[in-house]
């Protein structure tokens, strides 16, 4: 998975690279004459650095939302290649700090301290783009012990200096006191937790599901881009999931069984050059909504031909001015009711897609309206004590069971959280309340 984090992405990988090693030397030379192990102490918060660039470089999206997730499954993500090299991530740390101080648990505390600090800077700071994750935290700490373990047993047989440092215990003391307060001042203000039974399990995708995203990339993009790694997220024990193929620009991932839901994001590359898919006729540049528009017809006609009759379009900027070209929507109706088919194509300013997510899906059959938008919105305010702010929903159809209903989303404010309300249009019954908490900015 880091190859789908950081490919595209070189500049920030020098960076982080100069950073370790100007830290590295920096504390070499000015620790050879306070210390006779100058060498150790350097590459141990090399380490320490390399661990935070790699946990807490932005991907500029928000996926902490002010949320950690609590894996009640604790051993699960040693069964994950993921879940195995940010084990292996975090031995050098370890062995580095038992090496530097010849003290086995203050080597191992401080890979587990700085798991800590990062886990929870990603679940309080949404700007980092990074999600809190106990198993994050488990398969850390576990490789910073069996790192500090290893150099124990290194020491111990080839009979070196096992002198430890001695440092001022009452400083260090103040310095774990208030680091462990700040950390849980943070959870208390400004993470909510939240439990599940597991979390995803990542493996390398079997022949049937390579065989599925190599249809889906032909069918998004033909012969255009070449297929490399390819991954099975699976989201329980049914055997359904997410299969993610990497491109040499990007990502495509598609539900599985179902297969019908499609998401494609082609990133632009370090130098600036576009690096999306190009429509055929489409010109170099464009500068506005219609030219876009225009474009995104032309790929969806030919590429998924079922989202365009009877749908209707909606041309949107994305980003400021525009700057990363426009979103083209397709979404289809029936008496008002917003049906399950989806098909969103992103054109950016060279014309070319950018961004992709498709579900298709045959229209349904809803149960008759008989509650308005103004009595849903009252209802939905009602059903959240303390919150008096409601939006004006939407009317989509909701798949419940294997019955498809008319529900009303209707988004309700609250002093310190957000929650999305689904009333049923025909029997005006609260169906689900999707919770969000309000982050502090």
């Amino acid at each position: 998975m880091l190859e789908a984090v950081f490919k595209g992405h070189l500049v920030f990988v020098t960076i982080a690279i100069i950073i370790s090693a100007g830290l590295g030397t920096t504390v070499y030379l000015f620790s050879r004459s306070k210390t006779d192990r100058p060498l150790h102490l350097a590459l141990w918060c090399s380490s320490v650095v390399s661990a935070l660039c790699l946990t807490l470089w932005s991907t500029g999206g928000t996926q902490g939302s002010g949320t950690c997730v609590i894996n009640l499954k604790v051993f699960e993500p040693f069964t994950t290649e993921q879940g195995v090299l940010n084990c292996l991530l975090f031995v050098p740390m370890g062995f580095l700090g038992v090496l530097t101080t010849r003290r086995t648990l203050l080597g191992a505390a401080s890979g587990v301290m700085a798991s800590a600090v990062i886990e929870t800077t990603q679940g309080a700071i949404p700007a980092i783009g990074r999600a809190c994750d106990t198993s994050d935290f488990v398969s850390n700490s576990v490789g910073s012990v069996l790192g500090a373990v290893a150099a124990f047993a290194l020491l111990k047989t080839a009979r070196g200096n096992l002198t430890p440092w001695r440092p001022n215990a009452s400083r260090i003391t103040v310095v774990c006191v208030s680091l462990t307060a700040a950390l849980g001042v943070t959870w208390v203000t400004s993470i909510q937790p939240r439990a599940v039974a597991a979390t995803e399990s990542i493996a390398s995708a079997d022949s049937a599901q390579r065989a599925a995203i190599t249809e889906v990339v032909r069918q998004a993009f033909g012969d255009h881009y070449t297929i490399g790694e390819v991954k099975f997220a699976s989201s329980g024990d049914s055997g359904s999931g997410t299969i993610m193929a990497i491109l040499p620009v990007g990502y495509v991932q598609v539900n599985w069984p179902g297969k019908n839901e499609i998401t494609a994001s082609l990133d632009m590359s370090d130098g600036g050059k576009p690096s999306g898919f190009q429509v055929p006729g489409a010109p170099a540049k464009i500068t506005s909504p219609e030219q876009a528009k225009e474009i995104a017809i032309t790929y969806a006609k030919r590429h998924f031909p079922w989202g365009v009759p009877r749908s209707a379009v909606q041309v949107s900027a994305v980003g400021e001015n525009a700057g990363l070209g426009w979103l083209v929507s397709w979404r289809r109706y029936r008496a008002n009711v917003l049906m399950p088919m989806r098909l969103d194509v992103q054109i950016d300013r060279a014309g070319r897609v950018s961004q992709l997510s498709t579900r298709e899906a045959p229209d349904v059959d809803v149960p008759a309206i008989l509650l308005d938008k103004h009595k849903a919105t009252r209802l939905a305010t009602t059903a959240v004590p303390g919150c008096e702010k409601a939006e004006a929903g939407e009317l989509l159809a909701v798949r419940k069971g294997g019955d498809w209903h008319a529900v009303w989303r209707i988004p309700v404010t609250c002093k310190n959280s957000s929650t999305i309300t689904h009333v049923n249009a025909h029997t005006g019954a609260i169906e689900m309340k999707e919770e969000h908490p309000l982050v502090p900015s």
